[in-house]
């Protein structure tokens, strides 16, 4: 891990404050983005960036399971991870998929066991805090500042679930898929989501034999084609049009 250095960000009230940074590319982190987005004061920004460091996992790694005691804050600096529980008969049921930027593990701040299990999709850049509790008394304000962050994390995902809204597994489907394009999707975009069938029916409350049905439609009607761990895009305006709920 490299030294701190410092950079300037726009922090709450207006105010510029000097965070503490561990690596070069901080400045373009989704997480710390999110946190001055969420207009936390720049006392508990630094705070919590200070005691995380960086950890690279590999793909299809269980990070921690439901019921263990939480000693960890985990923030997603790249890839994908997804929450998941798992039934009384050893069915696994994706509760959350986390991209960069989103937050997990917040449990560890108020020393309880974690409520659902985690485990990378892809290989992941993860950016861990531990001893979070202590900064309840370090700054008296910290609980709040958590929570305004995630009421405006979870602003967040009810926008991400319009995409997924329509009442028919088709829209469902499509929807999810339109989630997932790339930034700059280009001619014919490529969706990589990195879940099987029976995740992304979890994901999505659909059966895997429903979302392969879904899928099979859509290509039949040349919308999409298949591609290793998503789909390839061959109609852009039709997946949109059969995302919409009819």
């Amino acid at each position: 891990m490299r030294h701190f250095r410092s950079i300037d960000w726009p922090v709450f009230r207006g105010e510029w404050a000097v965070i503490k940074a561990r690596t070069p590319d901080c400045r373009n982190c989704l997480f710390l983005r999110s946190m001055v987005g969420a207009r936390l004061p720049a006392a508990t920004v630094d705070a919590i960036c200070s005691r995380m460091r960086l950890r690279v996992v590999g793909r299809r790694r269980v990070l921690h399971r439901e019921g263990e005691p939480a000693g960890q804050l985990y923030a997603v600096r790249s890839g994908r991870v997804k929450l998941y529980k798992v039934d009384e008969s050893g069915r696994e049921h994706v509760t959350a998929v986390l991209e960069s930027g989103d937050l997990f593990g917040f449990e560890s701040v108020f020393g309880e066991p974690y409520a659902s299990s985690a485990a990378t999709l892809v290989a992941s850049e993860l950016c861990l805090a531990s001893d979070l509790k202590s900064l309840s008394h370090a700054i008296p304000d910290f609980p709040m500042d958590l929570v305004r962050y995630l009421s405006d994390r979870i602003a967040r995902m009810h926008e991400r679930q319009v995409h997924v809204a329509g009442p028919g597994a088709r829209a469902k489907v499509a929807g999810f898929l339109l989630h997932h394009l790339p930034a700059e999707p280009g001619p014919v975009p490529v969706v990589t989501h990195h879940l099987n069938l029976r995740e992304m029916g979890a994901a999505l409350g659909l059966t895997p034999e429903t979302v392969c049905r879904a899928l099979s439609d859509l290509k039949a009607k040349g919308i999409l084609d298949g591609h290793p761990g998503g789909a390839r895009i061959r109609d852009l305006p039709g997946l949109r049009e059969s995302a919409r709920p009819h």
